[in-house]
């Protein structure tokens, strides 16, 4: 895949492909979010270089010269999804939330991480994953910001959230980057999305969604030093809650 500085801006001649479609009447903007929506599956599955504005107007149920009439070029359309999936992301963030300086907080932040990572293919924000991975495998320049982003709403709490677990002695060994740690959770998370974003799995792991997400938070939390006790803490008292709010 080509840096988006390097790719060809100018497209087929829109009006030369404008079958007649039959399709329900939208507003403008309610057609252009149903365009970057079917744009996002088909720049997922096939890249930049391998997707088709044809295809993207067959998904939409368009056109291809009204996804023209809204997005130009093919690279304008793509630049669009991408900025789309950077507010998914930022939105998916606020809903996982940052931890709190504890370290009940900090677990139960890995464990909204994970349990989002293992619905893999079924879960939100899917087609912007594998957008992102796609990019990993390229040039990397999205990937990069995405990153960033992440790390620039997320590291900070996540450091406080840490040292708070080892003032409280729930992190013992040596001390490790907290940056670091950061990017190995992630890292955790992602190959976990990976296997499972096909409709097949591609790793068999052992037990169901939620078997897997606990151990993989077990997994995590004792590479960051977190104690046996404080995580049976942890559990022990998320069993509480839900118990007390089913009776």
């Amino acid at each position: 895949m080509q840096p988006l500085t390097h790719l060809l801006v100018g497209e087929a001649d829109a009006q030369s492909y404008a079958p007649r479609m039959a399709r329900t009447r939208l507003n403008g903007a309610d057609r252009r979010s149903s365009i970057l929506e079917a744009a996002s599956a088909v720049f997922a599955e096939y890249g930049y270089d391998g997707a088709k504005t044809q295809q993207i107007a067959k998904a939409a149920k368009v056109s291809e010269a009204l996804v023209y009439r809204h997005f130009p070029t093919k690279l304008a359309l793509y630049k669009a999804v991408l900025r789309k999936v950077i507010q998914d992301q930022d939105d998916n963030i606020k809903n996982l939330g940052v931890p709190m300086p504890s370290t009940n907080s900090l677990i139960a932040t890995i464990e909204s991480f994970i349990l989002s990572a293992v619905e893999g293919g079924q879960g939100p924000g899917s087609a912007g994953t594998r957008i992102l991975f796609a990019s990993l495998a390229g040039d990397g320049d999205y990937a990069r910001l995405v990153y960033k982003r992440a790390a620039k709403y997320s590291l900070k709490p996540f450091a406080e959230a840490v040292q708070a677990a080892r003032d409280a002695g729930d992190i013992v060994g040596t001390q490790l980057s907290a940056t670091n740690m950061h990017a190995f959770l992630e890292h955790v998370g992602s190959m976990i999305t990976i296997a499972r974003l096909p409709d097949k799995a591609v790793v068999a792991y052992d037990g169901d969604k939620q078997r897997i997400a606990r151990e993989a938070v077990y997994f995590i939390c004792r590479g960051i030093g977190v104690t046996e006790a404080a995580i049976a803490r942890y559990y022990a008292a998320s069993a509480k809650k839900r118990s007390a709010k089913a009776s």
